[in-house]
């Protein structure tokens, strides 16, 4: 199946019997692999009176019920108590058949009278079942999203005794009361009260809201008068006592240190309304900055709503977070130019140095790619659709539609030579050699001599030829027609094969870079590839409209398409699988791929540019723009980016930040942990294909040939930790079908050792080396720690800590072991030669990460709940820091850096970030495409490696720009054109004064 980028993960809930643990094990592994977030009860939460809450708190945020069918579960009282509640909670129930009830017992009337997907062991087959669960989880799933959604925060409004500032606002209650309408346009779509209750409270509290706002006005004009006639008659009170302070100093005294007092009181009543009111300002800007964060087109709003929420509450969390998330999409804007008419195309010159339009308008403008200066403009009669220049610089060719094809000086902008034809021009390419220039025009392809600047060949065609291309040696010509119909023409044979046939125009078609194919896309929703020696056509992958444009990668390995059904898919050029699918709002029109395959950039219908990261489909740059995209181009190494639209708007931008990013390690499975070894020398990897990789450190595009496969483990490798002395290896193996598969693979990088240390096939967690690389150190679900001999594999000694340990970590100095909990909220220190508790350390959330500084005085420990403590290890006393370190999602993966200064973070929001430990704050965000499994530093700090779905990403740390917090301002402002327009502000302020929110900005034009 294509992975593709979804707005967040579905959820489901799995209600089973205990006894049914291992079946429900692997049905939990299978169904995450397909990117469903699973919440299951492994251990059984007690029967307290916080089981209820939080059963219900996790099926209420849950799209969908599971039920595994059993005599056992049947039987079961909490199964029975979770199936009403799903029920109750209008949740979609769907039974999984394990093992068939006995015969004669009683089943709720729900589970009997809904479809079962059928998964019982020995009778049905397990993979085959899977995809019919996956689509029943999957069906109607936007409207059972929203369900979800409207639930959480329904019942969020009902805990807090219904408070009005819980209730749905501007297009999150447009949202909700559509939502409402569209439940009864489906079978199973059903409002629980509190829903309708809560829309509909929503609905009269906006009302509500928009009267007082009218009323408050004319009250607090009322006050002011009122305020003013007690100053006044304050004054009064004043004079008369200044009159008595005469007769009576005391009195004055007294009076004096009275009038004080009050003005004092007054003075600081002012100053708390007045901190009150920035404050509810600033969230209220912050809580319009996340809504608009997520509407198309509207990252520039939200970047100047999130800005007003700083400026108002300085060091406001909620406005930081928003600004370092758009400003990590958001390119550096160099000029904003405007030609008034339509683009049709950007090319860049060889040298990269300039670029060159042309426009509805008849213009072909040249421009520098520095800074946007125009250098110079050839007006012509009619459109330019396209251009041209020689390899040297020196001849720019136009054509136009009215039949035009003119040679201009490059340099002064002069007209050299004209040649008319009949019909429109649409399309010129250059062949390698710079000897030939290819015309596709009305009813013909044309073959012009670039030295004398005329026509040398003709081939008559029906229809208008809008497609040409060379391929990269220049033995081969392609050309597609309005007619649907593709040919391939060999130079210097003069031989024409036939290509694929479209049922409609062909839109665009392009060579791969080594010849090999050709790709042709058109009006009938196809992408058609064709082998350039053989002709006929190879496959046809079918859209959903219009496909608009394809372009290949550097390597020929896999293109891209763009099309009118919202897609940007990623195609594998042998198979013609899809590898990735990308979505915009709205049609897209252009595709492009930079020099070196790294990243993709797509624009169209729903005005803004978009660069995606050719290996894993994340969204890296999101840009807005001010019309319909029509054309894009980078430059030569990727520093710039060059935008056009149909208002005529040109837009250039430096997109240098990209450049972080060295390299991309990518896998056929999904991967684990991807850490340096301590020498430096090289990459170990743990993928989903039982394999652990070693990759030379030197490698940023690792293939099949140059990596080298150390251990091929039974089951699926998790876990996984590297000795200091770098010569050792070790990982946790898990099996859900076979205990003892469940272990540590412990081996030797010289490969001569491998040991399997075991927990009598208990589960096994996590595993760590001791600093002196001697002992390897194992903990199980249920909370033993064995010591083992790495030489030999034997077990030294075990003790047991009576907690399921999710994470471990040892001191530098091999003093403490640090176990974090699943449960309890804390992490604890052990002393690790006397096995005694040192003391717990207190933290919401099961801690999934922990981490000592090279040096080893700091420890870091971060939580499911999105934090991160820091504690102080240097003096024994692991006091907590004051400050605590934020993200987004549940904390995955830590490291810090060998120089103790920065510590990165991976967490389940898609992130990776690094943190300054100097000044305790967030420096750098960096986007992936779903949630950073590893993140790990080189030891000279200078490389960090992450992991996403099957891809190692590569970065160079010094080239990372890191954004500290009294710069962020600025830089955020330094990533928009303009301030708000009038009209926008008085949308968003109403009546508050305008202001420039970034000053060193023009305020927008209405």
């Amino acid at each position: 199946m294509p992975e593709t980028n979804a707005s967040r993960k579905t959820k489901i809930f799995v209600s089973y019997s205990r006894k049914n643990k291992l079946f429900v094990r692997k049905l939990n592994d299978a169904i995450d692999q397909n990117g469903i977030e699973v919440w299951v009860d492994w251990e059984g939460i007690p029967l307290s009176s916080d089981w209820m809450a939080e059963i219900t708190a996790a099926i209420r945020s849950s799209d969908a019920f599971v039920f595994v069918i059993s005599p056992d579960s049947l039987k079961s009282k909490v199964c029975m108590d979770e199936l009403e509640l799903g029920i109750k909670l209008n949740k979609k129930i769907i039974p999984v058949l394990y093992n068939e009830p006995e015969k004669g017992q009683e089943m709720h009337p729900k589970l009997a009278s809904t479809n079962w997907v059928y998964m019982r062991p020995k009778k049905d087959d397990f993979k085959a079942t899977l995809p019919k669960l996956i689509d029943a989880i999957q069906t109607d799933l936007g409207w059972v999203q929203q369900h979800t959604r409207l639930l959480q925060r329904a019942t969020e409004w009902d805990i807090k005794n219904r408070n009005t500032s819980y209730v749905l606002q501007g297009s999150d209650l447009e949202d909700g009361e559509r939502w409402m309408t569209e439940s009864t346009a489906g079978e199973g779509r059903n409002v629980v009260p509190v829903q309708a209750e809560y829309i509909s409270t929503s609905r009269k509290v906006a009302v509500q809201r928009q009267r007082n706002l009218t009323i408050g006005i004319g009250v607090a004009l009322v006050i002011s008068v009122l305020m003013g006639v007690y100053a006044f008659m304050q004054r009064s009170v004043a004079l008369e006592n200044e009159k008595k302070a005469i007769s009576s100093q005391l009195t004055a005294v007294a009076n004096e240190h009275i009038a004080a007092t009050q003005q004092a009181i007054a003075e600081e009543q002012k100053k708390l309304a007045d901190e009150n009111a920035q404050r509810a300002n600033a969230q209220r800007s912050a809580a319009e900055a996340k809504i608009y964060q997520d509407r198309v087109g509207e990252l520039y709003t939200s970047t100047l709503l999130a800005l007003d929420a700083y400026q108002r509450l300085p060091n406001f969390g909620d406005a930081e977070n928003i600004l370092r998330k758009n400003i990590s999409l958001l390119p550096m804007p160099i000029k904003q130019m405007d030609v008034g008419a339509r683009i049709w195309t950007i090319m860049s010159s060889p040298d990269s140095k300039k670029f060159i339009t042309a426009d509805s308008a008849g213009k072909a403008c040249i421009w520098s790619m520095e800074d946007g200066s125009q250098l110079s403009c050839m007006q012509h009669d009619g459109i330019v659709y396209d251009v041209a220049m020689s390899q040297d610089g020196n001849i720019l060719v136009t054509g136009t539609e009215k039949g035009l094809l003119t040679f201009w000086d490059g340099n002064s902008g002069k007209q050299v030579k004209a040649l008319q034809f009949d019909g429109t021009i649409w399309e010129l390419w250059l062949h390698p050699n710079g000897r030939w220039l290819g015309v596709g025009r009305h009813n013909a392809v044309s073959i012009i001599d670039m030295e004398n600047m005329d026509e040398e060949l003709s081939f008559p065609q029906k229809g208008d030829v809008k497609a040409i291309a060379f391929d990269g040696t220049g033995a081969y010509m392609a050309f597609g027609t309005s007619q649907g119909n593709v040919s391939i023409w060999k130079v210097m044979g003069s031989q024409t094969i036939a290509g694929p046939k479209h049922t409609s125009e062909v839109l665009d078609l392009e060579f791969s870079p080594d010849g090999k194919w050709v790709v042709s896309v058109g009006a009938d929703g196809t992408a058609r590839a064709v082998q350039t020696m053989y002709g006929g056509q190879k496959y046809s992958i079918k859209h959903g409209d219009w496909v608009e444009d394809v372009t290949f990668g550097p390597d020929s390995s896999w293109f891209v398409t763009a099309s009118d059904d919202n897609t940007v898919r990623v195609i594998d050029t042998a198979t013609g699988q899809e590898k990735l699918r990308m979505a915009h709002a709205n049609f897209v029109q252009k595709v492009r791929v930079s020099k070196d395959g790294q990243w993709i950039a797509t624009t169209g219908y729903d005005q803004t540019v978009r660069i995606w990261d050719s290996a894993t489909g994340a969204e890296i740059m999101r840009i807005p723009i001010d019309g319909i995209g029509s054309s894009i181009r980078f430059n030569k190494d990727s520093t710039y980016l060059v935008a056009g639209d149909r208002a005529g708007h040109i837009s250039l931008w430096d997109v240098s930040q990209l450049n972080a990013r060295k390299g991309v390690i990518q896998f056929s499975d999904f991967l684990h942990d991807a850490l340096f070894s301590p020498n430096g020398e090289w990459l170990t990897v743990n993928s989903d294909d039982a394999n652990i990789w070693l990759i030379k450190s030197d490698q940023s595009v690792a293939t099949e040939d140059n990596r080298q496969k150390l251990v091929t483990a039974n089951g699926l490798t998790y876990d996984m930790a590297v000795s200091a002395d770098s010569k050792w290896i070790a990982a946790v193996e898990y099996d859900s079908n076979v205990a003892e598969y469940d272990r540590v693979i412990l081996a030797s990088v010289n490969g001569t050792k491998k040991f399997f240390l075991s927990h009598d096939k208990e589960v096994i967690n996590t595993v760590t080396f001791t600093p002196d690389s001697k002992q390897a150190i194992t903990a199980n679900e249920n909370g033993l720690v064995c010591v083992w001999n790495v030489e030999n594999g034997e077990k030294s000694h075990c003790f047991n800590t009576g907690s399921v340990i999710l994470s471990i970590a040892i001191s530098p100095n091999g003093k403490y072991l640090v176990t974090g909990l699943e449960e309890d909220n804390h992490s604890i220190v052990w002393d690790l030669a006397t096995q005694a508790q040192v003391t717990a350390l207190e933290q919401v959330g099961r801690i999934k990460a922990v981490q000592f500084s090279k040096d080893g005085k700091l420890l870091a420990t971060g939580s499911s709940e999105a934090t991160i403590y820091l504690w102080n290890v240097e003096d024994g006393s692991f006091i907590r820091a004051e400050h605590t370190l934020l993200v987004n999602g549940e904390i995955l993966s830590m490291d810090l850096s060998p120089d103790n200064k920065l510590l990165a973070v991976g967490d389940s929001a898609g992130y990776a970030y690094l943190f300054d430990l100097v000044l305790d704050q967030e420096v750098a965000r960096l986007p992936h495409v779903d949630k950073v499994t590893s993140i790990s530093f080189s030891p000279d700090g200078r490389q960090i490696a992450t992991v996403a779905r099957k891809t190692v990403l590569l970065w160079d740390a010094p080239s990372i720009p890191l954004v500290t917090r009294d710069k962020l301002a600025v830089i955020a402002c330094g990533r928009l054109i303009t301030n708000f327009d009038m009209t926008k502000w008085k949308l968003l302020f109403f009546e508050e004064e305008y202001r420039l929110i970034c000053p060193n900005l023009p305020a927008g034009k209405n």
